[in-house]
């Protein structure tokens, strides 16, 4: 074996009341796809964070091709060649495209003036070689989710770099979007370049990855090659248990009366028109590739982009509604996709995030403008307790949590506002795998208990394992219906990829 590009030696990082990293230990050699898994809070985020500067260690020392380093800043990290994927978003919402790839690398003319025809070209290329066919002049905050994480990926390329980390890349991503990413990865590996790859998606890491470190609450479990092990292997070095197999009893349409019922919906953007029904009791899933209309539906439904034509009914009676307040008072929730820009309040903690759209009816003017701090409370407590909040207090800046613990808090804002419609984009983004289990069995019991829950993902399996039945979008409009024998991951990813190649 060569030497080592990058060695982190017994890290440590405290926080005030908490032991993140607990001397870790890590070894990337060229060449290598390392791949870097655990729970949500198992450390992941932070040991990421510690290699890229965002973060000083506690204790422990980093050496790079042989030298020890100490990085006080992320700018020291890139200058050792580190080059870091974060997995939430790190762009400019109102600067172009090609803007944020080379911020603070700018070429420059003669005269120190900035090269703005060369920085357009050569982002028009990088866009082009990730197949992302968009121009480079366009502004971020016009992105979908997929596009700005293609743009944070062209952003890392067009650096220079021995070692490049990649949290969460493919979490926005279709799959030949993936298949894209993955052949990168693949040159990578063939210039001598360390990846260190951090995926809660087991099958990725057993398509690209050489070794696999796996951590559980701040600490080291193994490093393995990943020829060694299968995914229950490493599920229960991240669980420190067996996971158990679940059994799910699919619901029927029939079981209940519609909860929304849609007939030609239309809205901006080409969505539509559609029509179909979803059940109390039910989990119907919204299946699609990237451009579907899976995310303008769901706005649509939620009051965000008002609808141009077409009827929806809420248990039997027509609404018409003009924004999400409306949306939360007629009893319609909806979880965003992107949780950084759409969901939580940074500036708040965590049980300010939890109850910010607590329900509220029934209460008077007098009622609602007195803050009622033990129904508050409460509501923290039995989040925590139902989604295993990893939180040392309520009172804990939300953005000081780990992504998939914001995201256990989102899911919970859904149960603290009394919504019987849950729209669920993206449930369990960024979320471990023993966590998706537990998110997907809420799911269940929540439509058991008689909410109507429509989710939305681009994870086909997640969709194949809640859903009773399955919409499949394409190009705006209904590409498929499944439920029964027919709803399984290849029926559902045929339909998608059907449509999306058909002429029609």
């Amino acid at each position: 074996m060569t030497d080592p590009i990058l060695v982190a030696q017994h890290i440590s990082k405290r926080f005030p009341g908490v032991l993140a990293l607990d001397g870790v230990d890590l070894e990337l050699q060229p060449g290598e796809v390392h791949a870097l898994v655990g729970e949500n809070g198992a450390g992941k985020s932070t040991l990421i964070k510690v290699l890229g500067g965002q973060h000083e260690p506690t204790a422990g020392q980093i050496v790079v091709k042989g030298e020890i380093v100490e990085f006080h800043d992320p700018l020291q990290s890139q200058l050792a060649g580190i080059s870091v994927i974060n997995q939430e978003f790190n762009l400019i919402p109102q600067l172009s495209i090609a803007t944020n790839i080379f911020l603070g690398r700018e070429p420059r003319r003669r005269g120190g003036l900035i090269d703005w025809p060369s920085i357009n070209r050569r982002a028009a290329r990088m866009l082009s070689e990730l197949g992302l066919e968009i121009r480079p002049d366009l502004r971020v905050e016009f992105l979908s989710v997929a596009d700005k994480q293609l743009v944070e990926v062209a952003r890392a390329l067009s650096q220079d770099f021995s070692v490049m980390i990649m949290d969460e890349p493919t979490a926005a991503l279709n799959s030949a979007e993936v298949d894209r990413l993955f052949e990168i990865v693949a040159q990578l590996r063939g210039r001598g370049v360390a990846v260190l790859y951090v995926s809660h998606r087991l099958s990725e890491i057993f398509r690209v990855a050489d070794r696999v470190t796996v951590l559980r609450d701040g600490r080291r479990v193994d490093t393995q090659p990943i020829g060694a092990l299968t995914e229950r292997d490493i599920i229960t070095m991240m669980l420190g248990r067996e996971l158990v197999d679940h059994e799910v009893q699919k619901a029927t349409a029939s079981d209940s009366r519609p909860a929304l019922s849609v007939r030609d919906l239309t809205a901006k953007g080409g969505l539509g028109p559609l029509t179909f029904d979803v059940h109390f009791g039910e989990v119907l899933g919204v299946a699609g590739l990237v451009g579907s209309g899976r995310s303008e539906l769901m706005r649509a439904l939620f009051g965000i982009a008002p609808r141009t034509g077409g009827e929806v009914e809420l248990d039997g009676r027509p609404i018409d509604l003009r924004n999400p307040t409306e949306a939360l008072r007629a009893g319609i929730f909806m979880l965003p996709e992107d949780r950084k820009v759409e969901g939580i309040f940074p500036d708040l903690d965590v049980q300010e995030n939890l109850v910010a759209t607590r329900s509220r009816v029934g209460e008077s003017a007098l009622q609602r403008a007195v803050i009622d701090s033990t129904a508050e409370a409460n509501a923290y407590i039995r989040v925590q307790d139902l989604f295993a909040v990893r939180a040392h207090s309520p009172k804990q800046l939300i953005t000081t949590l780990s992504g998939g613990n914001q995201q256990k808090v989102m899911l919970g804002r859904a149960l603290v506002s009394e919504a019987r419609i849950l729209l669920l984009n993206e449930p369990t983004r960024g979320v471990d795998v023993g966590t998706k289990v537990e998110i997907h069995d809420l799911i269940r019991d929540l439509a058991k208990d008689g909410h109507a829950v429509i989710v939305s993902s681009s994870d086909v399996p997640e969709l194949d394992a809640v859903s009773d039945r399955c919409l499949v979008l394409g190009r705006g409009r209904i590409a498929g219906l499944l439920e029964g024998a027919a709803l399984n991951e290849d029926s559902i990813l045929a339909c998608a990829v059907a449509d999306a190649t058909s002429g029609s």
